[in-house]
């Protein structure tokens, strides 16, 4: 088993009761294999993209535990775990700086885990998602969401994930788009067995992309047959 949540939780304040916890995710318990795509398919509010940022490491859970290759793990995710499991967001804009041109973002994981760099190697990277060396010049103003979403998969996939957490990361773009992204990370998924959590309110695009899915409703998840 690639990734396991088991009893998953995370509690908020209520602002509007006193001494009552609001639960985003409640007591989730849900399993992943390599090379799989499983949904987490809800409205929003439904506690979903909690979830979400929960597997990836950004959220804290409030009780529970997750399990990567059989073992638990800890937030925040630390070494060869926050390499291994990623995050894709659906505003790609949150992962680059605006003040800067997107070269300058995009050499940021090659840095951080000492991986081979040069220009001729991030051309080339960025060119398997239909990116140009002209566009690494641009600020993220300058580009389209499209352009922007391929950038941030293209800076991801160098760190060669093996869990991704795709958070809604096509429900900005246009239908030609997001089949071509969802395209490359089927390819990707192909080359190296990769497993992914796909998120959406989209029922019809969950059945479509996922091996299985789960229904998030008030926190609770809840697999069903597609």
């Amino acid at each position: 088993m690639r990734m396991q949540a088991l009893q998953l939780t995370k509690a908020y304040k209520s602002r509007s009761r006193r001494g009552e916890a609001l639960l985003a995710a409640d007591h989730v318990d849900l399993e992943l294999r390599e090379g799989e795509t499983i949904g987490l398919f809800g409205d929003s509010g439904s506690g979903k993209s909690t979830i979400g940022q929960m597997l990836s490491g950004l959220l804290k859970p409030t009780s529970g535990q997750i399990l990567y290759n059989g073992r638990p793990i800890s937030t925040p995710f630390r070494a060869e775990v926050r390499r291994d499991i990623q995050i894709l967001f659906q505003h790609p804009e949150v992962s680059f700086n605006p003040a800067l041109p997107l070269a300058s973002s995009m050499r940021e994981p090659y840095q951080l885990y000492h991986l081979p760099f040069s220009q001729e190697i991030l051309v080339h990277d960025i060119e398997q998602m239909g990116l140009h060396e002209e566009h690494l010049s641009r600020k993220p103003a300058e580009l389209s969401g499209g352009e922007l979403q391929r950038a941030a998969l293209s800076r991801l996939l160098v760190l060669a994930p093996k869990v991704i957490v795709l958070d809604e990361p096509t429900s900005m773009l246009d239908v030609i788009t997001q089949a071509q992204i969802i395209q490359m990370l089927r390819e990707y998924q192909e080359r190296s067995g990769a497993s992914y959590v796909f998120i959406t309110h989209n029922r019809t695009l969950c059945e479509k992309v996922c091996d299985r899915i789960y229904q998030v409703e008030l926190g609770r998840a809840k697999e069903e047959k597609i």
